[in-house]
């Protein structure tokens, strides 16, 4: 489901024309988030610490209208919901692409199972031009080996890519047994601000939170 939206109704619309202006309305942003919770209930549940963070990650996106505008042209639509676009391993030193769709209300077991089922249905680990362009993703990866202090994403040179892109490190134990990592969100400025990041972060403490009572 979507809905088109009128620019003339739009509150944004001013701010989409200035950033327009410019070739690489992008931005990033990388901050340490706790993952305490969901490195427990990942031990606990015996699910993969990445399904789990991307559950987290895709209900937190969902949860601000902002991350599922999208630009065609000069057209503006409002997304129902997004679906996650993700790495995984593939084969030795390279990573497959998969993608799912989104179900709101779904359990992270549920999402994790029918994440291994997409992966291993797969048949081949970089997606056809036609398969990549059916979707109003969000681009998911990881990196485990290591921990990070920034990152930056690709990203076309097309000031009207509306894909949110987020990506995380592996994360680290403090003398508390806390565990946090670095997250990374990069961004369309035409549709996302500040205050948006704000939102998604308190989506990812709520969504972290909420895996306690499952």
């Amino acid at each position: 489901m979507e809905r088109k939206i009128e620019r003339k109704d739009w509150k944004r619309n001013a701010h989409d024309r200035l950033f327009a202006r410019l070739e690489v309305p992008f931005y990033s942003v990388t901050r340490r988030i706790d993952v305490t919770g969901a490195v427990a209930f990942s031990k606990a549940r015996g699910v993969s610490f990445y399904a789990t963070m991307m559950w987290v990650t895709m209900r937190a996106v969902n949860g601000v209208e902002a991350f599922r505008y999208e630009l065609r042209g000069e057209d503006v639509y409002l997304l129902d919901h997004r679906n996650p676009s993700y790495t995984y391993p593939w084969d030795d030193e390279l990573f497959g692409i998969c993608g799912i769709e989104w179900k709101d209300g779904e359990s992270p077991i549920d999402f994790a199972a029918r994440c291994r089922e997409a992966e291993a249905h797969n048949a081949s680990p970089i997606p056809t031009a036609e398969s990549d362009a059916a979707g109003h993703d969000v681009y998911l990866s990881c990196v485990p080996w290591f921990d990070y202090m920034h990152i930056a994403q690709e990203f076309p040179l097309d000031n009207t890519d509306s894909t949110p892109r987020v990506m995380w490190g592996r994360f680290e134990t403090d003398e508390k047994g806390r565990k946090t990592l670095s997250y990374t969100v990069q961004v369309n400025h035409r549709l996302i601000d500040g205050i948006h990041l704000k939102r998604l972060s308190e989506g990812l403490c709520g969504a972290i939170h909420a895996l306690e009572a499952l």
